[in-house]
């Protein structure tokens, strides 16, 4: 039990701990400290939820190649919690781009998608995660039955719009998508060789 309860609490500093730094760091620029995050702290803060976004997103498709790998690591329960992390960061990251960078300016919103068509994939990559959120309980998984695999199959969907919306902000340095990748395609490789080895 104490095993279990200091994963408990491992796990959730974790997921938690980037939204607490950041939310002290935006404490801390209102109270005049203009300088933390450089010279766009807007933009700063709108990176950084979008990045443990997507760091979120793939640990949770981790999870189950862990459990398959030779370590046997299984933390599938946590699988859900994660995943609800993972939605959170990414609403948290377009209110971020709302507030801090777009100011609520709906009039210029038309600009902004015409000028930065990355949004649409954002956006369209965050409207998936909903029902996968909604549908994360167990009571829906008995509801849904088969169908609430592959309606969760489109996570993997959510994480390829996720490497389009990074595709189409890349100005000079590839490090970052190539990175996070090569990450989703060897977890993608993974399910299709475990697939075909259960088939």
């Amino acid at each position: 039990m104490a095993r279990n309860q200091l994963l408990n609490i491992t796990i959730w500093t974790a997921l938690l701990a980037p939204v607490v730094y950041i939310g002290v760091m935006i404490v801390r620029i209102q109270n005049g400290e203009w300088d933390l995050l450089g010279p766009e702290p807007g933009r700063a803060v709108t990176q950084f939820l979008g990045t443990w976004a997507l760091n979120s997103l793939l640990l949770t498709l981790t999870l189950s190649p862990l459990k398959r790998s030779p370590l046997s690591i299984n933390l599938i329960s946590y699988r859900r919690r994660m995943g609800l992390f993972a939605f959170t960061y990414m609403l948290l990251h377009l209110l971020a781009y709302m507030t801090m960078m777009l100011g609520w300016q709906w009039q210029d919103l038309n600009d902004e998608v015409v000028k930065r068509p990355y949004m649409v994939v954002g956006v369209f990559a965050l409207l998936l995660t909903i029902p996968l959120a909604i549908t994360s309980t167990r009571n829906w998984q008995r509801r849904l039955g088969r169908r609430w695999k592959k309606l969760h199959y489109s996570v993997y969907l959510v994480a390829a719009l996720s490497m389009v919306h990074i595709l189409l902000q890349v100005r000079s340095s590839w490090t970052e998508f190539v990175v996070y990748s090569s990450v989703l395609s060897l977890l993608l490789i993974e399910r299709l060789l475990n697939r075909q080895k259960t088939a």
